[in-house]
């Protein structure tokens, strides 16, 4: 049972990841007072794809909801607001009778890559570009929807509104369908000169049906609905009790390291590699790969990202350890493998790229040079390694033709690990500031909840009064030396492959 004063509000936050669904709840100071933790499951019919049970996700969230209430023992009533965020691409979709058209579709899907494809030999892309401010990707709802049109015409047929992850729970949370501005901003159907979803960009990637099937347009800190009755019985809340508009999760992490403008450079490390930074112009170089609106009006959040990061972790525990438990309550044991071994030591190379690379969606992941010297440990440090340094690659075109940063905030999982952050402040030759919130998605949605319900009066705010402080983990120069050098035959085995 939670000890609190009478005049307390508590906010509560769901944040659905690639590999974890997590609930957690907030003090309006933003200290965090429990927290529910689930697999998201994601389902793989046959390679280069990969889905979600729509009905399955709900209920996981409610799950969450119910067990976060049980375990905090709090009375359903002292909830202020409901905030959740999910993952910026992907499908999600209902028809007129508000049923799932079928499974939801993740952004890490690939199936989609021969639109992407065509597209490019087209032009098409280029032609968009100062619209949509991104290159396409397969993982991008306007592919994934060209995709079914052409695979699966009588379920496109049968899509009555369209969603992001975290807006299709809003709908079953609220029943009312909105259109979350950052996430939808991914899209590639948001003309976001004007902000408005365009029928000239739908109708030039052949899916002008599209354009007119969204809710309403919302940011992060509006309320866009409250509980219904038979979520609240689902749930273990109360009906009535207010919903924020929530988050693509990369801007909840952002807000919780207080990462809001270029001074605060950032890395996530989770199913996705992503490192960006908050400014006020989009930054249109055409070599940058997304630019999306951040959590609130007048900022872009300037991103590089895809999945290869710390929860390649989870598939090599499986595979080396037969062990599919939480790496977070392994990292301990892990550490010490990877400290045990000598830096000078020639390591193996770990090519984290399960699901692809930045400029090559069908690459796939293996160690090089693996010799009869080997053994877990230098498997294990040589993945640490490769993590890393996939994380290099997407900084340094992050900040092509401008100054490097000599600090990044970093988040996610790699954070449970002493062993790879100070790899990561070694390699990258800069003072690396972790912030101590476990659960950065949930505490983002946290502070952007907290002005949607009026408790603050803006986001910096909110940050001011809820935000941790940070440790500052300072480089090692000497072993920076020796990372460099190991670096480069990363990127040359990479350039190769």
């Amino acid at each position: 049972m939670i000890k609190r004063n009478d005049s307390e509000r508590y906010i509560l936050s769901l944040d659905n990841g690639g590999t974890y669904i997590k609930a957690a709840l907030y003090t309006e100071k933003g200290r965090q007072l429990a927290v529910s933790k689930c697999r998201n499951h994601l389902v793989m019919p046959q390679p280069n794809y990969a889905e979600y049970d729509q009905d399955e996700l709900w209920n996981a969230n409610c799950n969450s909801i119910k067990d976060l209430i049980c375990t905090a023992g709090i009375d359903p009533s002292e909830i202020a607001v409901i905030g959740i965020s999910g993952q910026g691409g992907g499908f999600y979709a209902i028809d007129d009778k508000g049923e799932s058209v079928r499974n939801a579709i993740a952004s890490s899907d690939r199936r989609a890559l021969s639109i992407i494809n065509e597209w490019k030999s087209l032009g098409i892309g280029d032609a968009l570009y100062n619209k949509i401010f991104r290159f396409l990707l397969s993982g991008h709802l306007s592919a994934i929807l060209a995709w079914l049109k052409q695979n699966e015409p009588e379920n496109y047929s049968r899509i009555y509104r369209l969603f992001s992850m975290k807006d299709y729970l809003i709908y079953r949370l609220t029943g009312e369908c909105v259109a979350g501005y950052d996430c939808l901003s991914v899209s590639g159907l948001m003309d976001l000169n004007t902000l408005h979803f365009d029928a000239d960009i739908a109708d030039k990637l052949g899916i002008s049906e599209a354009a007119n099937k969204f809710g309403r347009l919302v940011w992060s800190t509006d309320i866009c609905g409250y509980v219904s009755e038979e979520a609240a019985k689902r749930c273990g809340c109360l009906a009535g009790t207010p919903v924020a508009a929530g988050l693509h999760d990369v801007n909840a992490s952002a807000l919780a390291m207080g990462a809001t403008t270029e001074e605060h450079p950032f890395i996530i490390t989770g199913t996705h590699a992503i490192n960006g930074y908050v400014t006020d112009q989009p930054v249109l170089n055409r070599i940058i790969k997304n630019n999306e609106l951040f959590a609130y009006k007048g900022k872009f959040l300037i991103e590089e990202g895809y999945p290869a990061s710390s929860a390649t972790l989870d598939w090599v525990l499986s595979i080396l350890f037969d062990r599919n438990d939480d790496p977070q309550s392994r990292y301990v044991e892990v550490d010490a493998m990877v400290e045990s071994v000598p830096d000078e030591t020639e390591l193996p190379f770990f090519f984290p790229f399960l699901r692809g690379h930045r400029d090559d969606p069908t690459a796939r992941g293996a160690w090089s040079n693996l010799g009869p010297e080997d053994t877990k440990a230098t498997m294990l440090k040589a993945v640490y390694e490769g993590v890393v340094f996939s994380h290099m690659i997407q900084i340094e075109y992050l900040f092509d033709g401008r100054e490097r940063p000599s600090v990044f905030r970093i988040a996610g999982g790699a954070t449970s690990s002493a062993a790879w952050i100070h790899m990561f402040a070694d390699a990258l030759g800069a003072t690396v500031e972790i912030i101590p919130t476990k659960e950065m998605g949930t505490k983002g949605v946290a502070i952007a909840s907290s002005v949607a319900c009026g408790i603050y009066d803006s986001i910096e705010t909110a940050i001011q009064v809820m935000e941790d402080g940070v440790t500052r983990i300072e480089p090692d120069f000497e072993k920076h030396a020796l990372y460099q050098k190991r670096y480069a035959r990363f990127k040359e085995l990479v350039q190769r492959t």
